[in-house]
């Protein structure tokens, strides 16, 4: 399934990257939720998705009128619902009424990341060791939090090249 957030749409194959703040080369920038730092961020960066963690109802709906795309909380999939904002959450079951397409399932464990994802369902797997980004995207896993963009994005680009869903950067031949 499509995972849409701001202006992108990631198909299944396609990886993103999650940052804390905004960060050169990562797809979502969790920020502040603070609706007058999101609208400066949006004006500056207008297909960054922008992913934050409110407090409230009213801050969350405050946020996605501002200009974010993706609230992170269970406790926040009516906001999402009623605001047609993407959710980050603990099980597909919980966000109940977000559009399919904006749902963004965290998991805990690569056992749990492979049953969501040939379920279909867009995974997020908080996880700094590129050796396990590499099991986790594998698997299905669609959306990695980390502050090293530059070694994930190549762990990705390896494991999407040896999936056969990208070509390789570079291609030699072994022959002697």
């Amino acid at each position: 399934m499509e995972l849409r957030l701001a202006a992108r749409t990631f198909v299944s194959g396609e990886f993103a990257i999650m940052t804390d703040g905004v960060v050169e080369g990562a797809d979502i920038a969790e920020v502040t939720a603070d609706p007058a730092a999101i609208r400066a961020i949006r004006a500056d960066h207008p297909s960054l998705a922008l992913a934050v963690t409110p407090v409230s109802d009213e801050q969350a709906a405050a946020c996605v009128r501002a200009g974010a795309d993706l609230l992170i909380g269970d406790a926040f999939a009516g906001v999402a619902a009623t605001t047609g904002a993407a959710l980050v959450c603990s099980a597909p079951e919980r966000a109940e009424g977000v559009r399919p397409d904006g749902v963004l399932v965290r998991v805990e464990s690569v056992q749990h990341a492979e049953t969501l994802a040939q379920g279909g369902h867009a995974v997020l797997a908080d996880e700094p060791s590129p050796a396990v980004v590499a099991v986790y995207a594998w698997l299905g896993a669609r959306v990695f939090r980390t502050n090293d963009v530059d070694g994930i994005r190549q762990v990705l680009d390896m494991v999407a090249s040896i999936r056969g869903t990208r070509p390789p950067a570079v291609v030699r031949r072994g022959l002697a």
